[in-house]
């Protein structure tokens, strides 16, 4: 009996852990899933030089929401916020060439440990929409 009890101390840990990073890794594979597919759409998107922050509105809604308007769905993982949420555009001649999207300032809490996702997942495409 007392094996039993002391054994089942380790196997306790060993399935807590592997809860702890089975569960941070499903909300990064979903973060990593929403800021790719959030990159491929900016680069088809309508970009308007004369008001870009509407275009980074967007991109941060549709990562955070998985739909370009906020508050229609839940966030996609936990506490995320469209301010976890960075969108650079790179400029050629004020003409886009490449957007990045990336998670910034975001943690897992995964009941025992925290996981902080500085500057991943982050997903760079190059930009071949409209300008207007």
């Amino acid at each position: 009996m007392i094996e039993f009890a002391l054994s089942w101390a380790l196997l306790w840990a060993v399935f807590a852990g592997l809860f702890q990073f089975g569960y941070a890794f499903r909300v990064y594979n979903r973060l990593k899933t929403n800021v790719g597919n959030a990159a491929q759409f900016a680069a088809k998107m309508d970009y308007d030089t004369a008001n870009p922050t509407l275009f980074a509105a967007n991109l941060k809604n549709l990562v955070v929401y998985g739909d370009l308007v906020q508050g229609t769905n839940s966030a996609v993982v936990p506490n995320l916020t469209p301010s976890n949420v960075t969108v650079a555009v790179t400029l050629v001649n004020n003409m886009p060439r490449y957007v990045t999207v990336s998670i910034t300032g975001y943690s897992v809490n995964a009941i025992f440990a925290n996981f902080n996702f500085a500057g991943k997942p982050r997903a760079t495409t190059a930009y071949i929409g409209n300008i207007l």
